[in-house]
């Protein structure tokens, strides 16, 4: 797991990031003293767990939370705190645990343990990010496409949330203005399915004659979310749909007016 420490205090959790870093399955990514920093770095890092301190200056880490889920849904929240009056907020806030301090060794093994239990239950391993640039994560981490072809047929099928993509869409897609001359779809297909087995991510792919499909039940999406109606994927659309892809741009429309 991906964690981030974030407290205007950074020496009151260090005995965290020390606990983190002796945990087999925890990886301290940040320690930060300023809440935007830490909102910047997830906003473009994959970050599994967050443990914030509630009383900062400049934003709240109740405040901090619900921007950080917005932009990360599956994410696991811990509160830490020195006054018991805020429990009330953190769990107002859906926090899923909260610790008070001064902790004791065993109440950070208690944390970290119970953010490990909730992020296998709530965590599928294949998550896309499709609001502002299309990215495929594995387990938390990115995955690195050697086609950029391959890479943006994926974005195609995920935008379908499990809808068929014929042949002649891909190509008319892909290949704009190509028509029957582009035969390149062979070689980019063959590529996908390459670095999907290469992660471990290969069931994610259905394909018969001439139609490929993703299974939108075998991964989690900020579009499928923002699709539910949920309100942490709601707030995180800004506009910005496969951003670097021209032809998702009607879709971004779409997307649009639904947020209203």
């Amino acid at each position: 797991m991906n964690v981030i420490l974030v407290d205007d205090e950074p020496l009151s959790l260090e005995l965290f990031k020390i606990e983190c870093g002796n945990m087999p399955g925890f990886e301290v990514a940040g320690l930060f003293d300023n809440p935007t920093s830490a909102l910047d770095y997830a906003a473009s890092n994959p970050v599994d767990f967050a443990l914030l301190d509630i009383n900062m200056p400049g934003m709240s880490g109740i405040e901090l939370a619900r921007r950080l889920r917005a932009a990360r849904p599956g994410m696991v929240v811990i509160f830490v705190t020195a006054h018991p009056e805020y429990a009330a907020d953190a769990l107002q806030a859906k926090a899923d645990f909260v610790v008070f301090k001064p902790y004791e060794r065993e109440d950070i093994l208690d944390a970290l343990e119970r953010a490990r239990l909730l992020s296998g239950r709530q965590r599928k391993r294949v998550r896309f990010r499709t609001f502002g640039h299309f990215d495929m994560f594995v387990d938390g981490q990115l995955v690195r496409f050697r086609s950029a072809k391959a890479k943006e047929l994926l974005a195609l099928c995920v935008s379908r949330l499990g809808g068929e993509v014929t042949i002649h869409e891909m190509v008319d897609v892909l290949w704009p203005g190509a028509g029957d001359q582009g035969m390149g779809y062979r070689t980019t297909i063959k590529a996908l399915t390459d670095a999907l087995k290469a992660c471990g991510a290969e069931k994610i792919l259905k394909r018969r004659r001439s139609v490929l499909a993703v299974d939108a039940e075998a991964f989690d999406c900020d579009l499928c979310d923002f699709k539910a109606g949920k309100p942490e994927a709601v707030s995180a659309y800004h506009g910005k749909f496969l951003e670097q892809y021209a032809w998702a741009r009607p879709m971004a429309a779409e997307l649009d007016a639904e947020r209203g």
